[in-house]
């Protein structure tokens, strides 16, 4: 992009979510290849607006690749589409320096764009999510956020600061673990015990925000907002997470 051209704009989608989109992820249609297409398309409209964030995240200093899940049954997804996905990751020079760094035993895992730590839009038959996610195998950067925040209260102090800034309905889980810690009351000593328990290798962790569908279908246009301001108000958290060789 030439220094003084305007940022580049998406306009914004009719309807951004549709009553047969969540349809395509009911069970008794998970493993039906007739809706494939279907999927696609939601396959195709979360990708957008993943797009669109890289955008205006490469315009406040991260850059980021853009990647979308698997929208047909197949071995990876146990021949069931379940949700749909589409993700944030470190861009292609930031994998290479990892990987780089690991070498060959482990450089092949740092190179994957989903054995992240990810910025996700995810659609299944009841809910559309944005979250943060830091899968199991990227234990680079769930060790150094634990070591971050155990070892320096001030660190803890900050992580909390930030979990309080995001918008309403955020919350910070553990895994498939029950409990949830609401971002808007994040106090050290919650976020502290909790991550104790977290084993990375062995754990997600998730920052995660939820619409439920019928929301979701009520808010027309601007339920692609939705998901994109969700997903640029993480980009602190996911900064502060990130490891760097």
């Amino acid at each position: 992009m030439a220094r003084g051209s305007p940022l580049r704009t998406f306009d914004p989608m009719p309807e951004a979510f549709l009553e047969r989109d969540f349809k395509a992820y009911e069970r008794h249609r998970q493993d039906d290849p007739e809706y494939n297409a279907l999927r696609l398309s939601v396959r195709r409209k979360l990708k957008a607006m993943v797009d669109g964030v890289v955008v205006e995240a490469k315009a406040l200093g991260v850059e980021l690749s853009a990647q979308a899940g698997l929208h047909h049954p197949y071995t990876m997804n146990s021949y069931r589409v379940r949700e749909q996905r589409a993700y944030l990751c470190r861009g292609t020079r930031e994998r290479k320096k990892l990987a780089a760094f690991f070498g060959e035993a482990l450089g092949k895992d740092a190179e994957t764009h989903y054995i992240q730590t990810v910025l996700e839009a995810c659609l299944d038959d009841q809910i559309v999510e944005a979250a943060l996610r830091i899968h199991p195998q990227a234990w680079w950067d769930g060790e150094h956020l634990k070591k971050k925040v155990l070892q320096d209260p001030a660190r803890m102090d900050e992580l909390c600061t930030l979990l309080r800034a995001l918008p309403p309905g955020f919350n910070l889980k553990l895994h498939d673990w029950k409990l949830d810690h609401w971002c808007s009351q994040a106090k050290a000593p919650a976020i502290k015990e909790m991550l104790q328990h977290y084993t990375p290798g062995n754990h997600w962790l998730h920052v995660q925000r939820q619409l439920p569908k019928e929301d979701a279908l009520a808010m027309g246009p601007d339920g692609e907002a939705w998901v994109r301001s969700s997903l640029l108000a993480l980009l602190p958290i996911y900064r502060f997470t990130l490891w760097e060789p």
